[in-house]
């Protein structure tokens, strides 16, 4: 069940972005504004608004401890301000000064991405202000861009419906995997699932598979589609659709994930918002009730509100049904598997709603695009939905080789083309080829450099003579090396407590948190330290002194992964 608990009416434009911490609800808007909310009261923080854009303010973001928050606007510039006093800390400007479409921190928030509408993503250095790097990722407007939940790949989508894949750590220019089309009109937003797969630092990896690692990825666009991914990167870069989420009539602006990743929430120009069951693809809520669309979504992070923005000026919060969303979980699944994260096997799941999805198109591209016969560029052709051509093609000659060579102008002039969509359709689908090819290029060196990477110094002279004969054996070997993870909880140990970040201790103990958890005070305490409080009798917040909402305590998984990166478990 969702209610509608309140409204905020005091943008003077169409409000494009929410964004929560743990106790202050973010929006900016149209209007060149960033205001802020106390989250429980929706009282207006004194500090607000934030004023310091000349031009709308299309997204915002808080750093992962909620200490700062990041603006970007159309004026080319990124503003972060200090999350409780709004005080301006510094301006950062985009090299080319052109305007920037959105903004993220890394989980551990020491990087900041942001995609411009040239089609750049630009990386800083959060704490040194530092700009690292400057990414040629698209030809067109970049609206989404997503570190995974580990913050060392980063994920963008473009205007042009394509999405990339690039190191999130240091910004490489070079692309490690291309999908062409993820959305056809275009991607609005991506994000991904803060639990599922390698998000969890407590889900075991199958023994027969160590070193794989995988997250899930949700994406949405001017198709009227949610779509949900796996992303692979190891043992190999690779994008594989899960299911397709219908029930949207036109455009979906934004999508989100719940901090348990339990319920994703997407917002639409048709009006609504839509609550989703990720692992089954069940419509939990839908969200009705704005005279506008929908432009943004965002859970708090104890999972109890939504906040929808609306192009009616207005932000909406809705109240979630307390606990957890309830997981259907198919017949023969035991209990333990209920309690884990990666509940369900959804290539079992999605047999029950394979109608959503697209057929997957036979695998030409192992062979060389320039070795194409005609034949196979009608294959080809009929593939992209584009029958119409093929006689067309064949009439020409065009094999794989001239597909390569062919233009806009080419296509229109000398092949007869008139459909400009269906010309681009075709440049586009080309030029994913190539970059599939250069792409499976870079990661078969990468696997020829990690096997030299193993190999004892004393044999990397004779490594050329050695490759044929060893490498399997030196695969194998290490993939049996590797192991699978050990899940037994450990209390992490640090050199020494000043070398601790103070976030990582619990505000009661002053101990390193082994499993932090958010209580309804919206602060993060280790479990046993709070449930001990609570047991004495004490209902209100450590912290603050005032009487606790509710006795509830939700996973910090995130907070918990990031501790246990820093002392290397």
């Amino acid at each position: 069940m969702a209610t509608l608990e309140h409204t905020i009416a005091s943008h003077a434009s169409d409000v494009n972005w929410v964004s929560f911490s743990s106790t202050v609800l973010a929006s900016c808007s149209g209007d060149k504004t960033v205001r802020l909310w106390e989250v429980g009261t929706w009282a207006e923080l004194p500090c607000s608004p934030l004023l310091g854009h000349s031009y709308p303010v299309h997204c915002c973001c808080f750093s992962s401890f909620g200490t700062q928050l990041a603006t970007c606007s159309t004026d080319g510039t990124i503003n972060l301000w200090g999350s409780k006093s709004g005080q301006r800390l510094t301006t950062l400007a985009h090299p080319r000064n052109n305007g920037m479409r959105t903004v993220s921190f890394s989980p551990d928030s020491n990087v900041l991405v942001a995609g411009s509408v040239d089609g750049t993503l630009v990386l800083w250095d959060a704490y040194t202000k530092e700009m690292l790097s400057v990414i040629e990722a698209h030809d067109t407007s970049i609206c989404a861009c997503a570190f995974t939940p580990d913050g060392n790949f980063l994920l963008s989508g473009s205007m042009e419906g394509n999405m990339k894949l690039w190191d999130g750590r240091y910004g490489n220019n070079k692309c490690l995997f291309y999908l062409a089309e993820g959305h056809d009109l275009g991607v609005t937003c991506c994000v991904f699932s803060p639990t599922f797969g390698s998000a969890n630092p407590d889900n075991p990896l199958p023994d027969t598979q160590p070193r794989m690692q995988y997250f899930m990825l949700a994406s949405c666009g001017a198709d009227m589609l949610v779509k949900l991914w796996d992303v692979h990167v190891s043992p190999a870069y690779d994008m594989r659709l899960r299911v397709i989420l219908q029930g949207h009539s036109a455009t979906v602006n934004a999508c989100a994930f719940s901090p348990d990743g339990r319920r994703l929430a997407s917002g639409s120009v048709d009006r609504a918002a839509i609550v989703w069951n990720p692992l089954t693809g069940e419509k939990l809520y839908m969200l009705t009730g704005h005279p506008r669309c929908v432009t943004t979504v965002a859970f708090s992070l104890d999972g109890m509100y939504l906040a929808t923005g609306c192009m009616d000026r207005t932000v909406r919060i809705w109240r979630l049904a307390d606990g957890p969303a309830v997981i259907t979980v198919p017949d023969g699944a035991t209990k333990a598997e209920t309690q884990t994260d990666t509940l369900v096997d959804v290539e079992s799941i999605v047999t029950t709603i394979t109608a959503q999805e697209p057929t997957q198109p036979p695998q030409q591209k192992s062979k060389p695009l320039s070795d194409w016969s005609v034949e196979e560029v009608c294959d080809w052709l009929r593939e992209k939905s584009l029958e119409q051509h093929v006689q067309t093609f064949r009439e020409n000659e065009i094999d794989g080789n001239e597909l390569k060579q062919l233009t806009n102008e080419t296509l229109s002039k000398d092949l007869g083309i008139a459909a400009l969509g269906q010309r681009n359709k075709i440049l586009r689908g080309v030029k994913a080829l190539q970059e599939t090819e250069s792409t499976a290029s870079g990661q078969s060196q990468a696997g020829f450099s990690a096997l030299a990477s193993a190999l004892p110094p004393q044999l990397m002279q004779n490594l050329p003579a050695l490759v044929s004969t060893f490498a399997p054996s030196l695969l194998a070997n290490m993939a049996q090396s590797a192991g699978p993870s050990v899940t037994t909880p450990k209390a992490p140990q640090a050199a020494s407590d000043d070398k601790v970040p103070d976030e990582y201790l619990c505000p009661i103990s002053r101990e390193i948190m082994v499993d932090p958890v958010i209580a309804s005070d919206g602060y993060t305490y280790e479990r046993k330290s709070i449930e001990s409080w609570l047991q004495k009798g004490k209902m209100t917040s450590p912290m603050t002194n005032a009487l606790l909402p509710n006795m509830n305590l939700t996973p910090n998984r995130m907070l918990k992964m990031l501790i246990q990166r820093h002392f290397g478990q």
